[in-house]
C-alpha cells in the first residue's frame, strides 16, 4: 500500500456542483477544511465550507486566494459542459472550449508562480477516448476529440502535465458517467426519471429505441475513488474511475415502469449498435482498492425518494 501525505486543506472548483458537493462532504468527515470556487451564489451551500465567489478568468484574483489558503490540494472540476446536441454547436465549441481552457491554465500556471506545491486533480473525461471501435478502454489507450469538450480535456491534460512536471504532483482522473440526487436536471437520467413522473412516453420510447449502454456509476464512488486518489503520496499520470461494467438504460426503463405502473410501447427495433465504452478500472483497483458499491438503480431510487 501507498503512504497517505498528511494534509488539511483542500480546495475545490465548481464546489457546488455534484461532485464539488460530495467531495466537499467527504473531505470534511475526514476532517480537512474545506474551500470552495464557485461562480454563482446558490441556496444549497454545505455548512461548513469556505465558499469564494470568484470568476476564475482572473488569474490574478486566483493567485490571491492560493496565497491566503495555501491548499495542499486542489481539485479542478470546474468547467461548461453541454449537452450533447449543444456540444456540436460551432459557437460552443469555440467559446467554451477557450473559456474551460483559459480556466485551467490561469490556475496550473497560479500554482507555479507562487511556488505553490499542492498535489491537484483536474477531472477528466471519457469523452476524452472517443473511441468506438474499442468495447473496454484503460489508461494506455490514446486520446482523440470530437466536439469542444473533450478537446478542452485533453489540451488541459497536456497543459498540467507538461507545467507541473517537476513542480507539483498533479493526477487526470479519467471519470466515466456517474449520477446521483445532486446531478444537473439536464441531464440524461434525471431527464429520464422526470418522463415518468410526467407520463411522457414519447419521451421515453425515443431512449428505449435508442438501446443506449454504457458505463455507468454512483457519483458516490467516484467521489470517494478521487478522495483517495488525491491523499496518495504517489504520482500518478492519469487514472481511470468507472463502474467497468455495461449498464443498459432499458434496465433502468423497465425498473421505473414498475414503480411508475407505466407500460411503455416497445414493439419496435433496437439500435443494436449504440453503446458507450466501458472503462478499465484495473488500475483504480490496484493503488486505491476501488471497488463501486452503488448502481444506476440506487441514482434513481435516491432521486425518487427525494422528490417524494
Amino acid at each position: 500500500k501507498h503512504k497517505q501525505i498528511k494534509l488539511n486543506k483542500v480546495l475545490i472548483t465548481g464546489a457546488l456542483g455534484q461532485n464539488g458537493r460530495i467531495l466537499s462532504s467527504i473531505f470534511l468527515r475526514k476532517k480537512f477544511k474545506v474551500y470552495g470556487f464557485i461562480k454563482k451564489n446558490k441556496k444549497n451551500k454545505l455548512k461548513n465550507v469556505n465558499y469564494i465567489l470568484e470568476n476564475l478568468k482572473n488569474k490574478k484574483k486566483i493567485l490571491k486566494h492560493l496565497n491566503k489558503i495555501k491548499p495542499n490540494i486542489i481539485i479542478h472540476l470546474a468547467s461548461i459542459n453541454k449537452t450533447y446536441s449543444e456540444r456540436s454547436n460551432k459557437d460552443n465549441y469555440h467559446n467554451n472550449y477557450f473559456l474551460n481552457l483559459k480556466i485551467t491554465k490561469n490556475l496550473v500556471d497560479a500554482i507555479n508562480h507562487i511556488n505553490l506545491k499542492p498535489k491537484f486533480i483536474f477531472a477528466g473525461s471519457s469523452l476524452m477516448f472517443n473511441n468506438f471501435r474499442k468495447k473496454i478502454v484503460s489508461e494506455k489507450d490514446t486520446f482523440k476529440s470530437n466536439d469542444y469538450y473533450s478537446k478542452y480535456k485533453i489540451d488541459a491534460y497536456k497543459y498540467i502535465k507538461k507545467h507541473s512536471k517537476n513542480n507539483f504532483f498533479s493526477t487526470t482522473v479519467i471519470l466515466f458517467n456517474h449520477d446521483s440526487k445532486h446531478r444537473d436536471k439536464s441531464f440524461l437520467i434525471p431527464k429520464i426519471i422526470k418522463s415518468f413522473r410526467d407520463k411522457n412516453t414519447k419521451f421515453i420510447r425515443k431512449i428505449y429505441d435508442l438501446n443506449i449502454s454504457g458505463d455507468f456509476s454512483h457519483a458516490e464512488d467516484i467521489c470517494l475513488g478521487i478522495y483517495k486518489i488525491s491523499i496518495l503520496s504517489k504520482n500518478i499520470d492519469k487514472i481511470i474511475l468507472s463502474s467497468g461494467r455495461r449498464f443498459y438504460l432499458n434496465s433502468l426503463i423497465k425498473f421505473l415502469e414498475k414503480k411508475f405502473i407505466l407500460k411503455i410501447n416497445k414493439n419496435y427495433s433496437f439500435n443494436k449498435k449504440n453503446f458507450k465504452v466501458i472503462g478499465s478500472n484495473n488500475m483504480a483497483k490496484k493503488l486505491i482498492n476501488y471497488k463501486p458499491k452503488k448502481t444506476l438503480i440506487d441514482v434513481c431510487k435516491e432521486i425518487l425518494n427525494v422528490h417524494k
